[in-house]
C-alpha cells in the first residue's frame, strides 16, 4: 500500500471504496474523513492530499475489490442455492 500523510495521525472517519475511485477524494475531504482508501491513486491526489491534511491510502485495485466479489458470490450462491468457487489470482499492483 502507498500511504499519502501523516501515519501518526488518529483516524476517526474513514471513507473506502474499491478498486479505482479516487475521483471520489475530494467528496470524501468534503465529509469531514480523516482517511480515504481505495486501490489506485493519481498525482493530483498526492497534491489534495498534503493540501488538505486528509490521509489517502491506496491499498491495490485488486486487492480492495477481492472482497467484495468473494462476497458477492457467496451471497448469489446462498440466495439461489449454487456452487460457489473464489479463485484468487495474485496481483503485484
Amino acid at each position: 500500500p502507498q500511504v499519502i500523510g501523516d501515519l501518526n495521525t488518529k483516524v476517526v472517519r474513514i471513507a473506502w471504496c474499491s478498486g479505482a475511485a479516487q475521483s471520489y477524494f475530494e467528496q470524501a475531504i468534503a465529509l469531514g474523513v480523516d482517511a480515504f482508501l481505495t486501490g489506485e491513486i493519481s498525482e493530483q491526489n498526492v497534491h489534495y492530499a498534503e493540501e488538505s491534511g486528509v490521509a489517502f491510502i491506496a491499498a491495490g485495485h485488486h486487492a480492495t475489490e477481492r472482497f467484495g466479489v468473494q462476497a458477492l458470490g457467496q451471497h448469489l450462491a446462498s440466495r439461489f442455492t449454487l456452487e460457489h468457487r473464489f479463485f484468487d489470482q495474485q496481483n503485484p499492483v
